[in-house]
């Protein structure tokens, strides 16, 4: 199977080398230019908790080492912050006995990291059995402050609702309330609320309402969530391949027979083959010879090959010819080209209705301009 590789840069391979667990010498680069690359690939504070435990910190220059604790500092408020908020949403959910399942960053915090800050995260995502229970939690959080955000919908196009609110000091609470276990149509319905909850595990950080997924589940989706962002330019942020790093090193012989089982049957060998692989590139992954020659065969029947995902249009492509009939393929469209007026109001803030149609085309061009965005 052609894997495609990353085309890494100074500072991408000095964090990565440094999350390795290897302790690089200082960079020849602008601390400017280290900063905002670690911000960006979500692991800022994950860089000063690697070096604030080296013995090599004080030879990093002071100005390094203090914009590092200032942001490292910020992390850990923001962290309690969030923390109070979401046990409060869950004790609310709970009280209405609505049955729900921390995914991916919030979960992972919880689970993998010594510390829940060190995994960096704009959202909290939740997963709900219908779209129906979905939709009566938008209802109980309206009591809690939070509003609703303008977002892409309709039943071929996404499975989630987006709200947020503004809490003490500023801060933002952004909640994404799915009924999905992935938001991308392709992967949508590979598997149940059903069955990931029938081996949920308890997250008790948050309290006793909070259960996320078992780490087999958790590893697929992770490799999902990382190959739908191929062509986004934002697939292989070096945040998401620590997590398949992190998650792929907790699986023992039985998980990883299960893993491979469920990849198998839902097709996915392709997704996990290439996320792994990627994850190996940067972090050295230890993953057994059985493990990848099982993937390697799956991926090889599913007729996978990642450069149909890059860019983004190629993507798009796919999930247009999956769809089993014409009117499928017709409403898709017109979902993808005609979102809610609400999101076009969030997104470029117009006041005069009678606008509405040239939004819809600054849209439509921005649309088309994404469609052929590369990964970097």
């Amino acid at each position: 199977m052609p894997i495609v590789s990353p085309s890494p840069d100074s500072a991408r391979v000095w964090l990565a080398t440094l999350l390795r667990g290897e302790v690089p010498i200082a960079p020849a680069l602008a601390e400017s230019i280290l900063l905002d690359t670690a911000r960006t690939e979500g692991v800022l504070a994950l860089c000063h908790n690697r070096l604030r435990q080296s013995p090599a910190w004080a030879q990093y220059p002071v100005t390094l080492r203090v914009a590092l604790t200032r942001y490292a500092y910020q992390d850990i408020a923001v962290e309690m912050a969030r923390e109070m908020d979401l046990r409060d949403v869950l004790d609310a959910l709970a009280r209405q006995s609505l049955p729900v399942l921390l995914l991916k960053g919030e979960a992972l915090a919880c689970m993998l990291y010594p510390e829940p800050h060190l995994r960096n995260r704009c959202d909290t995502d939740l997963l709900f059995p219908s779209r129906e229970e979905a939709e009566y939690a938008w209802c109980v959080l309206q009591t809690l402050g939070y509003q609703r955000v303008g977002a892409m919908s309709g039943d071929l196009i996404s499975y989630e609702l987006c709200c947020h609110k503004t809490g003490h000091g500023g801060l933002a609470h952004a909640l994404d309330l799915h009924w999905r276990w992935s938001n991308a149509a392709l992967f949508a319905e590979r598997f149940t609320f059903a069955e990931l909850a029938a081996s949920a595990v308890p997250i008790p950080a948050l309290g006793p309402q909070a259960h996320g997924l078992s780490l087999v589940h958790a590893l697929l989706l992770a490799c999902v969530h990382r190959f739908v962002s191929l062509g986004g330019g934002m697939a292989d942020r070096l945040i998401w391949l620590y997590d398949i790093h992190l998650l792929a090193q907790c699986l023992t012989d039985e998980p990883w027979q299960q893993f491979m089982a469920l990849a198998e049957e839902r097709t996915l060998c392709g997704p996990c083959l290439d996320g792994l692989d990627s994850a190996r590139t940067w972090f050295g992954t230890n993953l057994s010879d059985a493990v990848l020659s099982r993937l390697r065969a799956g991926t090889d029947r599913e007729g996978f090959d990642p450069r149909q995902f890059r860019p983004r249009w190629r993507y798009e492509w796919q999930t247009f010819r999956a769809l089993p009939s014409t009117a499928l393929r017709l409403r898709w469209l017109g979902q993808r080209l005609f979102p809610p007026p609400d999101l076009l109001q969030d997104q470029y803030g117009f006041e005069d209705w009678w606008k509405l149609p040239w939004y819809y085309g600054a849209w439509g061009v921005q649309s088309f301009g994404k469609l052929f965005r590369r990964d970097r």
